[in-house]
């Protein structure tokens, strides 16, 4: 069975002002991309991809979240939970220590090539497609994210390894998941990305719904353009006119007796 083409022009009407970018997990070299020609970090990745040419990621040119992505295991002085008081992300040890029991990684070795692009550079099927969008953006693309089969959002996160739940969560759970540029500690600190933005992760067998999903709903709702009283007053119109075909006994509210 030939595999379905995916249309991602459906994309271009968000008018992103930031590009969505593709990320793909390889165990043989991409033939597509080429090696990054310097040391980066993995959260410093996405807006790489948005201003310039395609890349692959490897063990030799990663200098944080290395251990997120399988590059390398993690070392003890992070294990430990050592570090986390230092840069005034944790209180003691202790509690940077519980992260490493519940941030996800993905296996050692297991993807040694990691390519990025941007969508509108993008030559292969992503494993991921994640979008940096502003509010009216996210609500859009998390409802329609939801839409078919009403699974519910999960904005996951931690204040160091943010990049985990970006990458290797989605990648590893199946689930949509979102966070917000600012709140990671080394994204802020490196300033990758301008604070407040919406940073959603879409896994690959999401992606395809997602498409079909956009072009079936309607992006903006009559409802979201009614204002309160409006919308209040349609509502109960609407649940009202519901309740009597159905037989149910509802008079909205306000109704007296």
């Amino acid at each position: 069975m030939a595999k379905k083409k995916l249309d991602y022009k459906i994309f271009d009407g968000f008018k992103f002002k930031y590009k969505p970018v593709a990320v793909k997990f390889s165990l043989e070299k991409p033939q597509d991309s080429k090696e990054i020609k310097k040391q980066i970090a993995l959260c410093e990745c996405l807006k790489e991809a948005q201003t310039g040419q395609p890349f692959c990621l490897t063990k030799a040119n990663i200098q944080c979240g290395e251990q997120v992505v399988g590059f390398m295991d993690y070392p003890p002085i992070m294990y430990s939970g050592q570090l986390g008081p230092i840069f005034s992300m944790f209180k003691n040890a202790g509690a940077n220590r519980r992260i490493y029991d519940y941030v996800p990684h993905l296996p050692l070795d297991s993807a040694p090539y990691i390519s990025h692009a941007s969508l509108d550079k993008m030559t292969f099927d992503p494993d991921l497609l994640i979008f940096i969008a502003d509010t009216r953006q996210a609500e859009i693309l998390l409802r329609a994210g939801s839409f078919s089969d009403g699974k519910m959002w999960n904005a996951k996160g931690s204040t160091c390894l943010a990049c985990a739940w970006i990458y290797a969560h989605p990648y590893l759970s199946g689930e949509i998941n979102y966070t917000v540029s600012g709140l990671g500690f080394s994204m802020k600190a490196r300033r990758a990305l301008p604070e407040g933005l919406i940073i959603i992760s879409f896994p690959f067998d999401t992606i395809s719904p997602l498409i079909d999903n956009l072009k079936e709903m309607e992006w903006e709702p009559y409802w979201f353009k009614l204002g309160r009283e409006g919308f209040i007053k349609e509502v109960t119109k609407r649940t009202v006119e519901m309740s009597k075909k159905l037989k149910q006994n509802y008079r909205g509210p306000g109704a007296k007796d």
